[in-house]
């Protein structure tokens, strides 16, 4: 018996120290440093290993989550598209890509737009194709149909239809999402409801506070819209957004 338990502790003894002198890859270290707004440590690790021939599409992920952190859309596309071209199983992938093409299509000409809608378009509906639930693609999904001119398929009904999807995995955030649709299609109090319901459900959100703020403004309830932009600036001092309305109502009050 006390042979069994010897042999039983080296054994564990021997598990936990090959536990703990198991060295982190570079990929776990970007994945780190990325998480922690380190971009130039994450650059710093990535670069030798998304090369022009790297086939680790996680890393090219992750360098393309890195470079549309700092604002570079281009290459975090290209990163993107090459991470799904070796490996188009993964949603979050194809996610990855919609949201650099999000960052570029604001950055060009309305020409220029409508050639980078289509690949954004169908970037996010691959996502939600390999993965129904994915709450990226539903957002981006949402947003596109949203914000996108006719002409390019966009149809606040459509847009509708995703934000409830998303609404049933994350309400709050699709609540946020239907409130942008009824702000788009010029319904104030179809938005101020959405926008109220997503303060409920998530009262340290300033943004939902500064939108129902901004929303009340509109419909010259300038009152309840103080208090609204006044709540988002104690959650969030630095929202220059609720700050400047706030004093837009205080320039019209004087």
């Amino acid at each position: 018996m006390k042979t069994k338990s010897l042999l039983l502790s080296a054994a564990f003894a021997a598990f936990a120290f090959a536990a703990l002198g198991r060295a982190s890859t570079p990929l776990d270290e970007a994945r780190t440093a990325l998480q922690n707004n380190n971009l130039a440590q994450a650059e710093s690790l990535l670069l030798p290993l998304t090369g022009p021939e790297a086939q680790d599409p996680v890393a090219l992920i992750l360098f393309s989550q890195v470079r549309l952190a700092q604002k570079n859309s281009l290459a975090a596309i290209d990163l993107a598209e090459r991470a799904t071209k070796l490996d188009a199983t993964k949603a979050d992938y194809f996610s990855q890509l919609g949201r650099a093409l999000a960052q570029r299509i604001g950055e060009i000409s309305f020409i220029q737009q409508a050639f980078v809608a289509g690949k954004l378009r169908r970037a996010y509906e691959k996502t939600v194709e390999l993965d129904p639930n994915n709450v990226g693609g539903l957002i981006g999904l949402a947003r596109y149909f949203t914000n996108a001119p006719a002409i390019a398929g966009g149809d606040l009904a459509k847009a509708q239809t995703y934000a409830l999807r998303l609404q049933q995995i994350v309400p709050f955030l699709g609540e946020m999402e239907q409130a942008n649709i009824a702000s788009r299609g010029g319904n104030d109090a179809d938005a101020l409801a959405h926008f109220s319901a997503a303060a409920k459900l998530n009262p340290n959100d300033a943004e939902a506070q500064n939108q129902c703020g901004r929303t009340l403004a509109r419909l010259k309830r300038t009152d309840e819209a103080r208090a609204c932009f006044a709540a988002a600036l104690k959650l969030n001092p630095n929202l220059d957004s609720a700050k400047n309305s706030l004093a837009e109502l205080d320039a019209e009050k004087r």
